[in-house]
């Protein structure tokens, strides 16, 4: 009764704590940040367009750039493009004793590693082709300029990216007038720019470009600008582009519409936001841009004095007037290909800007505010939208069940009275318990959030991942499960030493050990994701509250607190996601016809890509290598394992299995379903998505926490929480077993039972620990889908060791050093794919089990056991 009260307190104060977290954050943070000052200190800042600059070296830098000191270009002030570079330090701007190589404006300028490379432009008398690096010398505190090899043309109002180890430049004018050029320089190999295929459609100049994810890679995206020829009126685009790195094609993604209007974007900045969205700042929508260009071409054919008057004070009027550029920010989704308007800010965004990206804060740098009219301004922007108050409610909801699962391990820690009991439950857990604990463990909070994320960014192509775990089941259930029963073994790995020698089993036991680490880091991470898009808290803090809770009733609780916990995470999380389905299709304003017409338009229903390519997820890929996963899973790995063996009869072994084969058909069409389902509701209504998510996996959590009644979303909530600490739980317990009865025992034979069940509890905890250090440190990792990661622990750990499992049990001249020999041919091989190929991570599971069983049959023939008659 005093363990309860201490967990009850235990978890009010842990919760009281964390709703000091649950603030609304504001979804746009605005700085700003001192002025450009004037290049001579006796007259003011005006600022200036077209400069050139970014980060580097812990120091921002801004050079160059074209104003009109002298008065208003329509009054007869002179444009002056300037060489003065600025250098931001120590929060306050200075000017730089160094200069540019000449007064130089509208150049493209792109932040590498080296420095900030800034690419062609022009001045008062010509357009450049010179390309320079500008570094910050922390040393000298200055700015060291070095020469680049020339763009094969001269360009200005281009637009530059980085791209892995290179700098692309996209479109701008020439002498003539806006190109479709496209170049690349490698900043690696010998530095010479490279010609690439021009891009689609028209030409363009004042344009934005960014990189980010999309469906199936990386692309690069040109947005808005206009197409100008010498002497003739210019052409607003309204168009975007793509280009697929992977593929090098280019792609005309059609019109950039807002609420189904077309709109032009001329001189805008743009960054890339989270894991699928471009934020677009500001831009000109050239309304009253085309009418000034037409006033300009109707001067420029010499009118009578009269004309000539009328049009130049309709010009005056208007730039005298003129209401500056947008104040909007626009939001574009990678995936579902959707704009819309993210915020409007209360002054207009400056167009012809510096802009840049420094860490999380977008930086835009003087730059023009109505036409001839500049700004010495410096901004900084923040995209924040990422946490809401989570309310008490749904946070009451959160304790009572994370309070039930401790209360569960309590309660079953009065029974562990031996390592029986602590390992196979005493025989007391029914086989339908058994059966959910497995489908519960393989459920878990990476199937809960990765599968719909899987589903929203590409398309079904994975559904047959699960099937395979359908399909293996009369493998497992006619040959694994009656090797194990039989020889009333307590982990599967002690069959490798019955079968071949100890070194066949500690090399099994050792390899399950270490991906249960990896697995523990990767679903603790995930919840933890979700609770900080919830409340705002830390990652950290996250992983700390649940990981001790875990450890804390898997510690005491043993096996049957495991198996009970996932019983009950399994009927909410079902029901929770059969709800969120309901919940969906009830607020779209589609029609369930229509979204099975959008979705298949979309190609989101795609579930066998026949291409015999085993590089991508294709059919060939996803189902030869998801049976190899499955039967590596549910053969050999001790957390499945141990479900069986807590049956006293291969039959209740069977039926075990047999109910999570039952489950996992509808679960999955319900998990993909919900993905399928959040592309279409996030498709109406797109602005419904943060950009600010940054990991694909916290899509469904944030669809949760938003849009679900209160309540419901912490009950929905609680179940990912309990998902994750279900299946840690059962890693946690079958490491403990695996490291008493496989290594322990092994040295120590004579150790007591009662001791041994303390060495069990400690060994538990020990693991919980190193687990949550591992899940702290991939917090802190760059890591877009971690269901791609998880499977990529499972073929480099555990691949070998099924072929193993399957030497022994279909082979009769298998032996130990054939077997062993073709186990560390199966690492190098996998080793060898993973690292210098680029095959499919879903196939090396396959690879380690085919090798594996294909070299050992090899070896075990090349050098048979003298000692021991093959039968």
């Amino acid at each position: 009764m005093k363990r309860i009260l201490k967990s009850a307190l235990l978890l009010v104060i842990i919760f009281t704590w964390i709703q000091s977290f649950g603030q609304e954050i504001s979804k746009l943070e605005f700085t700003e940040l001192p002025n450009l000052p004037a290049e001579n200190t006796a007259t003011a800042s005006i600022g200036y367009a077209g400069m050139m600059g970014g980060g580097h070296n812990g120091v921002l830098l801004a050079a160059g750039g074209a104003n009109f000191p002298e008065g208003l270009p329509w009054e007869g002030g002179k444009k002056v493009w300037t060489d003065a570079i600025f250098i931001f330090e120590n929060d306050q701007w200075r000017l730089s004793s160094k200069k540019l190589p000449m007064p130089l404006g509208y150049s493209a300028s792109v932040s590498t590693p080296q420095g900030v490379l800034c690419i062609g432009g022009n001045n008062e008398s010509d357009i450049s082709d010179q390309v320079f690096l500008m570094a910050y010398n922390s040393a000298t505190k200055e700015v060291d300029i070095t020469k680049y090899p020339n763009l094969p043309e001269p360009l200005a109002f281009s637009s530059a990216v980085l791209f892995e180890d290179a700098v692309y430049v996209v479109g701008g004018n020439n002498v003539e007038g806006s190109t479709n050029s496209f170049y690349r320089l490698s900043l690696k190999s010998e530095q010479q720019w490279e010609k690439l295929s021009d891009f689609p459609g028209h030409p363009r100049a004042l344009h934005t470009t960014a990189v980010q994810e999309t469906q199936t890679t990386k692309k690069l995206f040109v947005i808005g600008g206009r197409n100008e020829i010498v002497g003739e009126k210019s052409k607003a685009l309204t168009t975007y582009l793509s280009y697929d790195f992977k593929n090098k094609t280019w792609a005309e993604e059609g019109d950039l519409l807002i609420k189904g209007a077309p709109r032009v974007l001329m001189g805008a900045s743009a960054e890339v936001m989270g894991s699928m969205h471009i934020m677009v700042y500001g831009g000109s929508d050239a309304i009253l841009f085309d009418e000034l260009e037409t006033i300009g071409l109707e001067l420029a054919a010499q009118p009578t004095d009269s004309i000539k008057t009328e049009l130049t004070s309709r010009r005056d009027a208007i730039l005298n007037n003129h209401p500056g550029f947008s104040k909007d920010i626009l939001a574009y989704n990678t995936i579902t290909k959707k704009w819309f308007v993210y915020a409007t800010l209360p002054s207009e965004i400056p167009v012809t800007t510096l802009a840049f990206k420094d860490n999380n804060d977008f930086i835009i740098v003087s730059g023009e505010v109505s036409p001839g009219i500049r700004t010495s301004g410096v901004q900084s922007f923040k995209i924040a939208d990422a946490a809401h108050p989570f309310g008490v409610l749904n946070y009451s909801v959160l304790a009572l069940y994370l309070m039930i699962s401790v209360l569960i391990g309590l309660y079953f820690a009065r029974k562990q009275k031996s390592t029986e009991d602590y390992f196979v439950g005493g025989g007391r857990i029914p086989w339908w318990a058994s059966g959910l604990s497995v489908f519960g463990t393989l459920l878990s909070a990476i199937t809960f959030m990765a599968i719909p994320a899987k589903a929203f960014v590409t398309d079904w192509s994975f559904f047959f991942l699960n099937i395979t775990a359908i399909l293996i089941t009369p493998v497992i259930a006619f040959v694994f499960i009656p090797f194990f029963n039989k020889l009333k073994i307590k982990t599967a790995y002690e069959y490798l030493e019955d079968r071949f020698n100890y070194t066949a089993r500690a090399f099994g036991s050792l390899s399950f050990i270490l991906f249960q680490l990896g697995r523990i880091g990767i679903v603790l991470l995930l919840p933890s994701l979700a609770i900080s898009i919830v409340t705002g808290i830390p990652v950290e803090t996250s992983i700390l509250i649940m990981g001790v809770l875990c450890i804390f009733y898997t510690t005491f609780g043993g096996i049957e607190a495991v198996i009970w916990t996932d019983v009950m995470q399994v009927i909410v999380l079902l029901g929770g996601s059969v709800l969120a389905v309901v919940w969906i299709m009830l607020h779209t304003e589609t029609s369930f016809g229509e979204m099975i017409n959008y979705a298949s338009d979309h190609d989101k229903f795609n579930i066998a890509n026949m291409d015999f390519n085993f590089t991508e997820s294709t059919f060939w890929v996803v189902f030869i290598g998801g049976l190899a996963s499955a039967m590596v899973t549910q053969g050999t790995d001790q957390t499945i394992v141990q479900r069986y063996l807590t049956s006293s009869s291969v039959k209740d072994s069977q039926k075990t299995l047999y109910t999570n084969a039952v489950l996992t058909l509808p679960a999955t069409i319900i998990f993909f379903g919900i993905g399928t389902l959040l592309f279409i509701f996030y498709s109406e209504m797109p602005s419904k998505l943060s950009p600010a998510i940054s990991n694909n996996d916290s899509i469904f959590p944030w669809y949760i926490v938003r849009e679900l009644p209160i309540g419901v979303s912490g009950l929905l909530v609680a179940g990912i929480f309990s998902a994750a600490m279900s299946s840690i739980s059962s890693s946690l317990n079958s490491v403990s077993t695996a490291y008493c009865n496989d290594f322990h025992l092994h040295f120590r034979p004579k150790v007591n039972d009662h001791k041994l069940l303390r060495i069990a509890r400690g060994a538990t905890m020990i693991t919980g620990v190193l687990g949550v250090l591992l899940a702290l440190w991939m917090a802190s990792s760059e890591i877009k889908s971690l269901w791609d990661q998880f499977y990529r622990f499972l073929g480099l750990f555990t691949g070998g060791l099924g072929g193993m499992f399957l030497l022994g049990m279909l082979t009769k001249r298998a032996n130990a050093k054939g077997t062993l020999m073709g186990l560390v041919v199966s690492a190098l091989l996998i080793w060898y794919i993973s690292v210098f190929t680029d095959i499919s991570f879903l196939m090396y599971s396959f690879f380690g089990v085919a090798s594996c069983f294909v070299f050992g049959y090899v070896f075990s023939l090349m050098f048979p056991d003298r000692k021991k008659e093959e039968v």
